[in-house]
């Protein structure tokens, strides 16, 4: 499977690779005489160019592709309008509304194919453009494997909100073994509002927006909701981790297991979390983990009681079978087995006797769910967290304490 697919990338680029300035050589009979880029964050990009030839320009082609984790060479083409003439301009405008929206920070690498009738090809040297939210005052700070970006609230608030970002990561290293193997930026909105306004088409409840394909996080965080703040941080820069660390053009984690180690980072449930699992245990309610594999209900009781049989899953397989058995079940899902597969690799067990056991651990008393103190809210109030990647939009929602936040 894997031979198949390098090959099949290996084809793509030689057909293709006439398309790209490193394999074409340009003619003195036509230039550039002007190109320009406007970014309109957060829903266009502008491109122009002028172009001059000795004989009438018939075809010119913008090219570009964006920096983005993937398993394959993507770039799109666009056929610029104009009539055909020796000198010629033109402008393309990439509208987000139709593609869907990008990061503050993303690079796009761009170039041009300009044809004239002669035959004569010029294609342009790749020039890149930073996709940058200018419309405030970025201040940043970075360590080690993070760079956060803030504008409002001071330094100690940012100093805080990384403190809390790195103390998390050490202690995912150390219970999972996963960690950071690519930079990630975060970018704290001053409120939900302005946040949204860095986004194309969001819900009026969207409080945090990932994108794993860029290993950015973007969150609405005011300075008097940092304690919320800290944990929204923690629970998506686990998702990070674990996208780094397993992701794979096979398959996907169960869902338990990848809302188990961002709610497991955060450290002990709430308190409302833990008031739903033992409702659940006491009425024999409890959710099986093959229907945890799947995407979790919207439901939102049910949703609450799915994370915290989540975060106890990953508990039970932490600290009852140690920390180098959990990494090397994210190692074995890293290669693309299955669900089954990796655990029976890992443990000896598969799903239906994880949750054989883990149930009889739960009503045995033997699994830690002690409460952490709730973070004081807005009862009711409805966040959304947005997850952006591989071309798709979905709406991720997580609970916290009074605050709602869903995820699909």
């Amino acid at each position: 499977m894997k031979k198949q697919f390098l090959a099949l990338g290996l084809i793509l680029g030689i057909l293709l690779g006439g398309l790209f300035p490193a394999d074409a050589s340009a003619q003195s009979s036509i230039t550039i005489d002007k190109s320009n880029v406007n970014v309109t964050f957060p829903s266009n990009i502008g491109f122009s160019i002028t172009a001059s030839s000795t004989s009438n320009i018939t075809d010119i082609r913008l090219f570009y592709t964006v920096d983005r984790k993937s398993f394959s060479e993507v770039y799109s083409e666009s056929v610029l309008k104009f009539t055909p003439a020796p000198t010629v301009s033109t402008s393309y405008s990439w509208d987000m509304r139709y593609t869907g929206g990008m990061p503050p920070g993303a690079r796009v690498n761009y170039w041009y194919r300009i044809t004239n009738e002669d035959g004569d090809i010029l294609v342009s040297p790749i020039q890149t453009l930073v996709y940058a939210d200018a419309r405030f005052d970025w201040q940043s700070i970075s360590e080690g494997m993070l760079e956060l970006y803030w504008y409002n609230g001071d330094q100690s608030f940012a100093d805080e909100l990384m403190e809390s970002a790195q103390a998390a990561l050490v202690r995912l290293a150390a219970d999972t073994g996963a960690e950071l193997q690519d930079k990630i930026t975060l970018y704290i909105y001053a409120s939900s509002s302005d946040l949204q306004s860095a986004m194309v088409f969001p819900s009026e409840w969207t409080g945090g927006v990932a994108y794993p394909d860029f290993n950015v996080i973007a969150i609405g965080i005011a300075p008097y909701d940092i304690d919320w703040g800290k944990r929204a941080i923690t629970h998506e820069l686990a998702h990070q981790v674990t996208n780094q660390m397993t992701s794979n053009p096979y398959g996907d984690l169960p869902v338990w297991l990848n809302e188990g180690i961002s709610m497991y980072a955060e450290g002990n449930l709430e308190a409302v979390y833990v008031n739903y699992l033992t409702w659940a245990i006491s009425q024999d309610k409890l959710i099986s983990v093959q229907s945890l594999c799947s995407p979790f209900s919207a439901n939102s009781a049910d949703a609450y009681l799915a994370y915290a049989e989540s975060f106890t899953l990953v508990n039970y397989l932490i600290t009852g079978y140690g920390p180098e058995k959990f990494s090397d079940l994210l190692q074995t899902f890293s290669h693309g087995a299955g669900y089954d597969e990796a655990l029976l690799a890992v443990y000896g067990f598969d799903i239906q006797d994880l949750n054989i056991q883990w149930q009889a651990a739960l009503k045995g008393g033997t699994v830690e769910i002690q409460p952490v103190r709730s973070i004081s809210l807005t009862p009711g109030l409805v966040v959304l967290f947005t997850l952006v990647g591989s071309g798709s939009i979905i709406t991720a929602f997580w609970l916290w304490s009074s605050r709602v936040v869903s995820r699909s």
